[in-house]
């Protein structure tokens, strides 16, 4: 009985094997020879045979039937492990210890049964056997037969079991067909496309510095001395024959010959001479070319581009590019890459000098190195801001001023802003006015004030005149307008304002 869509499963199976000569039949016999080498009850001597097995003696060395009775043998039934080819026989000849040929009844044996997994783990090699041979008598594609003489699997179990292990993922001994060949007359040419050599559109910036090189014809538009063909398209080597053939006929004299063929011998030297500069020009324009293509000089772009992106900062292409004559093209290379070792091995050497500096005598403590620079980094900071901390403790407000400038500094928007006082200086140091101008001429108040306030006597005397006087003439006298008559620090006018209304030599303006 055959099922819906069976008839496509028998197509994709006969498709895949149907251009080689192997059958159900080899197949089948092929998958019962591999059955003997997955013998899980072989002994020690067996697994050494194994390791010498012969794949094109197979035939030769098992045999379905008995080799003593010549019955067909059924599982399970003994294999000697000690004759060569192997050596099958039944339980019964086996049971009366038979011997012939080399075979003795004490030889070493295993059994051979086929109850192991051979593919899947819930197929055994006595069920691969069986839906073989029921494919084999049935057909491919009549599951219900199959199943049917199978009993243990169902019709789905069945397909899907055999179409997975034989024919979409075959696994040893079963053979590996390589697939068909596919006809490709006709088909267009598949090619990656490559930027190398540069393919830039005609009259393009990049064609312009390329000299118009053109990938397609390996060659440039415009060649080294283009122009040297011209000089050669005149001369005619074919003039030289004919005037001599004429000379032949004519009756000349022998005066006139010889000067005319020292003529021609010049001219054909100059011909000659010509001839060698064109070929010398074409040597150089190979020359060139070979420059060009060992060195990769036709996109000096991605040149640059190479060679910053292996040597970057390092070394400097416009630098080392005069040197480029002087060495061979690998030579040059192995010249940059010394020189980048080198660096790089100064560069080791300062930093291992860094680590000695520092007392590191073993590598594995670099990391620890490191390490505690990083933390001694981050504390720094921390102990700058502790340091100016204890510069505005004495002030609170002050205090609080400054740390909230710090909030607003890292973005901290929870601290109120207040008002920054200017932080407390140390004061100046006490001027020693004694022996200058005037001093005699003060009173030991007045000079106790202009050693406090680092005022000069003689410029104390001028101030305080002045004020006297403004004040006299307008009966009082402002701090503004002191500080408009004295054009000094105005903390030194408000101390001296403040001193002459104390000793009341002003009055003080209301």
């Amino acid at each position: 009985m055959w099922k819906d869509g069976e008839g496509d499963r028998l197509c994709l199976g006969s498709s895949l094997r149907g251009q080689t000569s192997w059958t159900e039949l080899q197949y089948f016999n092929v998958l019962k020879q591999g059955l003997f080498m997955s013998n899980l009850t072989e002994t020690e001597e067996t697994m050494e045979e194994k390791a010498q097995f012969d794949g094109d003696k197979i035939d030769a060395e098992f045999s379905w039937v008995c080799q003593s009775c010549g019955t067909l043998l059924e599982v399970p039934w003994v294999r000697c492990t000690i004759c060569s080819p192997a050596l099958n026989l039944c339980s019964s000849c086996f049971c009366y210890g038979v011997e012939f040929g080399g075979h003795e009844s004490d030889h070493a044996y295993s059994i051979v049964k086929f109850d192991f997994p051979l593919y899947e783990a819930s197929w055994t090699a006595a069920e691969e056997m069986q839906l073989l041979e029921a494919v084999q008598e049935y057909g491919l594609g009549n599951w219900y037969a199959i199943s049917g003489k199978m009993r243990t699997k169902t019709m789905a179990e069945c397909e899907a079991h055999y179409f997975r292990c034989y024919v979409d993922n075959p696994q040893s001994p079963l053979p590996e067909f390589s697939d068909q060949e596919h006809n490709t007359k006709g088909a267009p040419v598949i090619f990656k496309l490559s930027d190398n050599p540069p393919r830039p559109a005609e009259n393009s910036t990049l064609w312009s510095e390329m000299a118009g090189y053109s990938a397609a014809r390996a060659d440039f538009s415009d060649e080294y001395d283009n122009f040297v063909e011209i000089e050669i398209g005149e001369i005619d080597f074919d003039e030289d024959v004919t005037g001599s053939e004429d000379e032949a006929s004519d009756c000349i004299t022998s005066d006139m010959t010889q000067e005319r063929n020292e003529t021609k011998k010049i001219v054909l030297a100059l011909k000659l001479a010509v001839i060698d500069v064109y070929r010398n020009c074409l040597l150089e324009r190979q020359r060139r070319k070979r420059i060009i293509r060992d060195y990769g000089l036709i996109n000096i772009r991605k040149l640059h581009g190479i060679f910053k992106r292996r040597y970057g900062q390092n070394l400097s292409f416009e630098f080392f590019r005069p040197f480029m004559h002087l060495f061979p093209p690998m030579t040059f290379d192995k010249y940059l890459e010394s020189l980048l070792y080198e660096k790089r091995l100064k560069s080791d050497i300062t930093r291992l000098l860094e680590y000695r500096n520092n007392g590191l005598t073993k590598l594995h403590a670099v990391k620890q190195f490191y390490t505690l620079r990083h933390r001694r980094s981050n504390t720094k900071s921390q102990r700058l801001l502790f340091s100016q901390v204890l510069g505005h403790v004495k002030d609170e407000l002050s205090c609080q001023a400054w740390l909230a400038r710090q909030g607003a500094v890292e973005g901290s928007s929870k601290v109120p802003a207040l008002p920054l006082n200017a932080a407390p200086r140390k004061p100046a140091p006490r001027l020693n006015i004694e022996g200058l101008p005037g001093y005699e001429r003060l009173n030991p108040l007045e000079r106790e004030f202009c050693s406090e306030v680092r005022l000069i006597p003689e410029a104390y005397l001028d101030f305080s005149r002045i004020l006297i006087a403004e004040c006299f003439k307008l009966g009082s006298l402002k701090l503004a307008q002191a500080r408009t008559l004295i054009k000094i620090d105005v903390n030194k006018t408000r101390k001296l304002f403040d001193f002459l209304v104390l000793h009341g030599q002003i009055i003080k303006g209301s």
